[in-house]
């Protein structure tokens, strides 16, 4: 574990989905310029390639609400919340199950998809905890999902303490 940069981080994940799928659109909000987070930056490159996989699959299994000719959009935010960064990935693809299935969907090998395995989200739910973070999963009002990563915030000497705010997107230590 060490200090890395989020927004760099989903910026690189992010950047081989837009390459190999051209036919939706991606873009990014990032509300931050530099959010810090003590991370196995690899292990969180594998998270955020999960969620933009399961994203990518919901807008190719369908759109909700959508007319077929709708073209498949992902965002990216990463936003902060008091002592949090957060990165959301939403899709307009076919949602969360309504069911009772969507509380399990982080469960080892539960799955909705005829060819899935599901182990996205259960390595993604694993590697947020191992990072004392957590991992939400919730409805878009537009329809499709919004899948974040919550990360303690750390402050840019490396110390991850509540004593730092964000000031002009910039994260600025209080003394």
């Amino acid at each position: 574990m060490k200090s890395e940069d989020i927004v760099q981080l989903t910026k690189n994940s992010t950047v081989l989905f837009e390459t190999a799928h051209r036919d939706i659109s991606f873009t990014s909000k990032f509300i931050v310029e530099l959010g810090l987070v003590s991370c196995d930056a690899r292990q969180v490159g594998q998270a955020l390639t999960n969620l933009l996989q399961n994203a990518v699959d919901a807008i190719e299994g369908g759109q909700s609400d959508k007319p077929e000719s709708a073209p498949g959009l992902i965002e990216i935010r990463i936003d902060t919340d008091e002592d949090r960064i957060i990165v959301a990935v939403r899709d307009n693809g076919i949602g969360l199950p309504k069911d009772d299935q969507r509380d399990r969907l982080t469960e080892p090998y539960v799955t909705t998809r005829a060819k899935g395995t599901g182990l996205g989200l259960a390595i993604v739910r694993k590697i947020m905890e191992d990072h004392g973070g957590e991992l939400l999963l919730e409805d878009h009002p537009e329809g499709g999902a919004v899948v974040s990563l919550v990360f303690v915030l750390q402050d840019p000497a490396g110390s991850s303490d509540k004593d730092s705010i964000l000031e002009g997107g910039n994260l600025k230590n209080v003394l």
